[in-house]
């Protein structure tokens, strides 16, 4: 967080909430978790989350370096894990498409 912040949120930063933390600074109070869901709710449709978090972790020189220890920090830390999370495994479809039937005969 050497750089100066930019006048203008980034792309990926609908509304401008991770620039409004990073401008508050230490008087953000928090919880971190609940802004990283506002923002990904804010993030349009078909956008990938976790491409989303890479750019937005660069345009704002977040990507490298130790996050500040405050929520700020772990805001940081949050959007670092969105954006180098691989996407989960795909499992057993709910419901009863998803049991496994016994043999007819």
């Amino acid at each position: 967080m050497s750089a100066p912040l930019p006048e203008r949120p980034a792309p990926e930063d609908p509304g401008g909430l991770v620039l409004e933390v990073l401008r508050m600074g230490p008087e953000f109070p928090g919880p971190a978790q609940d802004l990283l869901l506002a923002w990904t709710l804010k993030l349009p449709d078909g956008l990938d989350m976790k491409a989303a978090a890479a750019r937005l972790l660069e345009a704002y020189d977040l990507a490298e370096g130790p996050p500040p220890d405050d929520p700020r920090g772990r805001l940081i830390a949050l959007l670092r894990e969105a954006a180098s999370a691989e996407p989960p495994a795909r499992g057993r479809r709910g419901g009863w498409r998803g049991r496994s039937r016994p043999a007819q005969g």
